[in-house]
């Protein structure tokens, strides 16, 4: 990779796929990682926002402070791809300025490259930033289990939230690179570290 060239790289999939151990092992061959994810909590916290949630869903998913209710604003959002369409409306914009900032930021501070820890990278538009995407797949019912442990949610919340989202082939036509992570950590990291050997060889000069 050029020390001049600035390079974005999207990272996305479905939610318990595997892609914050990806981020992991980029962070270890010196890439800055942004997460999206991180990203929208600030975005919930923001008057912009809150506004038009309150519109989106009612005032359910606010707490008597005035904030988000997370959970009361994911059984909702996450209820059909409609109303996941909805939230992300009100959210991505926000998103995007907050994503922007952070992008220059990690150039300012001399890092070559960012990983960009998107789930709704695509919906967003943000991969149109992306010098290019890399997507993390898996079996429903793997992610489902993972998504059990990880957030401590019941099967009925996890599928709630997995059936919300797009099938593996909304990915694998739209990106450049794919992992499936149907195995274990390590055979992740394995796959992880494979690719980026053969990314920053490649963008190497």
């Amino acid at each position: 990779m050029s020390k001049n060239e600035f390079m974005i790289i999207g990272l996305t999939g479905q939610s318990g796929a595997g892609k914050s151990t990806v981020t992991k092992v980029f962070e270890d061959y010196g890439v800055k990682a942004v997460d999206a994810d991180a990203l929208a909590h600030i975005a919930l916290k923001t008057e912009k926002c809150k506004e038009n949630l309150r519109v989106a869903f009612g005032d359910s998913i606010f707490d008597e402070n005035g904030e988000v209710i997370r959970k009361s604003l994911a059984k909702a959002a996450f209820a059909t791809k409609e109303s996941t369409e909805l939230l992300n409306k009100c959210t991505h914009p926000v998103i995007i300025e907050l994503s922007e900032e952070a992008f220059e930021k990690a150039e300012e501070e001399g890092f070559n490259a960012v990983v960009f820890d998107a789930p709704t990278l695509f919906e967003s538009g943000l991969h149109g930033m992306c010098s290019f995407v890399i997507s993390v797949i898996a079996d429903k019912e793997v992610r489902a289990q993972r998504i059990m442990q990880r957030d401590n949610l019941s099967f009925e919340d996890a599928m709630l939230r997995l059936n919300a989202q797009y099938p593996d082939s909304f990915y694998t036509e739209k990106s450049r690179y794919l992992i499936e992570n149907n195995g274990t950590v390590e055979e992740l990291e394995e796959k992880a570290e494979n690719l980026c050997k053969e990314l920053f060889n490649e963008y190497k000069t």
